[in-house]
């Protein structure tokens, strides 16, 4: 994408009743081709808007208050090599500080760097570049254990109310002779100026040497939490449990604690939050296959612990049956919801919602192994639980999409973190950032928006009638302003019409939960001829 597209100076403002949110938009540029886009909201007020372009690099487009483009830059670092983003992996893109902090991750000679970008908030200048760590050749021995990997990888995560973030690193190949797994995972806690404050090895036991990484939380410059799930693959005695972890600023080493409910599940995934008002931790758990299960999978569970000690309070099992009977009640569902968790949130207070989508994978025929994997990212929930873990309401959203690979649980919560590769490095099938869904909360209402077939969305049709939307073009964007008691459609960017529509990449998109403002990347359909523009969506 060449930068071309910056020269239009028309401002444009969306034609919406006076009732509905307010919208306004960049001026026009060419719809975005191969890379990754994301946008970024300043909290000095700017917006900064990445693009990941295979021939340029990342081209950061910085617009002002007014939505004004004030400052275009081409970034090519000098550790990392921006001609090289087939092997690029992105694994977070986060304001700190009012600048731009990008971790990228890149083999070099078959081993995994990882580097820190960061940007000038007012001017999208690199003002700093770091290589932050980096890990054995991936060409080694894997370990799996009960379908978990030993994690070869770099994790980031930020804290969400302050600036302080960390870094993990697992080294996760197959232990040589009179190795231990004592210092081959290691976490880096950072300030917001980007001062390193603790770096600590992580292990659990010698009982259990290897380590799948799930997710990570910071509270502020205290602690840092990890979930991981240990490993032992011991040739008579292969087992697996979660753990959960914590190392202050004034430890020499981890806490852990061990969930033995937890024992040989499989295909694990989590989420770790941090409740502020009650100090607390939330963990969600969600297993898709469980060998020892007693309870039917897809199951989830909720952990609450204490975030001081991590002493294990009490876990409960989701069963979202508010949902479910919403679903059955207005959706003509004969059986219960069966959604799969996309992201907990969990509220100072110790309360919690949770958003699923009911999602499948399926293989179709045809000999391109590359694009044979689907998975069905259907139906949305929402569900409220008190701080206890007892749902007190929910409802769900009628959604059809088709979605090319294979999309795991909680890929809500990792898609923003701003987490990207090259999927399946086949441009014309990715329509990744148009799928699934987003939750903006405000204090009057949650709007939900998603891409569909509107055709398909009218009340009245079954699923017999439905059409998943697969394709883009024909793909219009839909908003649901959201109560426990009551769903309203609303269309954001005006009515849609049979040669003209709009949908959005939300895969790019940031929400500002202070000011209620969300930015996104429309595009804009007009018969054959489309284009593109930032909406800044103030609700």
């Amino acid at each position: 994408m060449g930068l071309f597209f910056l020269l239009c100076t028309s401002q444009a403002f969306a034609q919406v009743p006076t009732t509905a949110p307010s919208v306004q938009l960049s001026p026009t540029f060419p719809e975005p081709g191969e890379g990754f886009d994301k946008l970024v909201m300043l909290p000095g007020g700017n917006t900064c808007y990445l693009h990941f372009d295979k021939k340029q690099g990342i081209i950061a487009n910085m617009y002002n208050e007014q939505h004004a483009v004030t400052a275009t830059e081409v970034i090519k670092g000098k550790l990392w090599d921006a001609s090289n983003l087939n092997d690029t992996e992105i694994d977070g893109i986060f304001a700190v500080n009012d600048q731009v902090v990008i971790f990228l991750q890149q083999l070099v000679k078959y081993k995994p760097n990882l580097y820190r970008l960061v940007l000038d908030g007012n001017n999208g200048k690199l003002i700093q570049e770091d290589k932050l760590g980096e890990l054995p050749t991936v060409l080694h021995r894997d370990v799996m254990v009960q379908d978990h990997f030993a994690s070869h990888d770099f994790h980031v995560s930020k804290d969400p109310n302050s600036g302080y973030y960390a870094v993990a690193s697992f080294a996760g190949g197959e232990l040589q002779r009179k190795e231990t797994g004592a210092e081959r995972a290691q976490i880096l806690h950072f300030s917001p100026d980007h001062q390193l404050i603790k770096q600590s090895y992580y292990s659990v036991s010698e009982s259990y040497p290897y380590l799948a990484y799930m997710d990570m939380a910071v509270q502020g410059a205290d602690k840092v939490y990890l979930a991981t799930v240990a490993l032992n693959n011991r040739r008579k005695d292969t087992s697996a449990v979660v753990v959960i972890s914590a190392i202050s600023k004034d430890d020499s080493h981890f806490t852990h604690t061990i969930l033995p409910y937890t024992a040989n599940f499989t295909d694990v995934h989590a989420s770790v939050q941090y409740a502020s008002a009650v100090n607390g931790l939330q963990v969600l758990l969600t297993t898709t296959n469980n060998q020892s299960a007693k309870i039917a999978v897809p199951a989830s569970y909720l952990n609450y612990l204490d975030a001081g000690t991590l002493a294990f309070k009490s876990k409960q099992l989701l069963a979202n049956a508010k949902v479910s009977a919403f679903a059955q009640q207005k959706m003509k569902y004969t059986a219960a919801y069966a959604g799969q968790p996309q992201e907990l949130i969990t509220h100072a207070d110790g309360s919690s919602t949770v958003l699923l989508e009911s999602m499948d994978q399926f293989a179709s025929g045809g000999s391109n192994s590359w694009n044979k994997m689907h998975t069905n990212m259907n139906d949305i929930g929402v569900s409220h639980i008190d701080a206890g873990g007892h749902e007190q309401a929910g409802y769900a959203l009628v959604k059809m999409q088709v979605a090319n690979g294979t999309y795991e649980p909680l890929y809500f919560h990792r898609k923003k973190k701003g987490q990207w590769f090259f999927r399946n490095r086949i441009q014309v099938l990715n329509t990744t950032p148009y799928l699934s869904y987003e939750y903006l909360p405000t204090p009057k209402a949650t709007y939900i928006i998603f891409n569909d077939y509107l055709a398909y969305l009218d009340q009245g049709g079954t699923y017999q009638d439905r059409k998943p939307m697969k394709y883009l073009t024909e793909a219009n964007t839909v908003c649901y302003r959201c109560t426990d008691a009551n769903q309203e459609r609303l269309f954001l960017f005006g009515t849609p019409e049979t040669f003209k529509g709009y949908y959005c990449m939300l895969g790019a998109s940031d929400y500002d939960d202070k000011k209620y403002t969300y930015a996104t990347i429309m595009i804009t359909r007009k018969g054959e001829e489309k284009k593109a523009c930032i909406a800044w969506v103030k609700f």
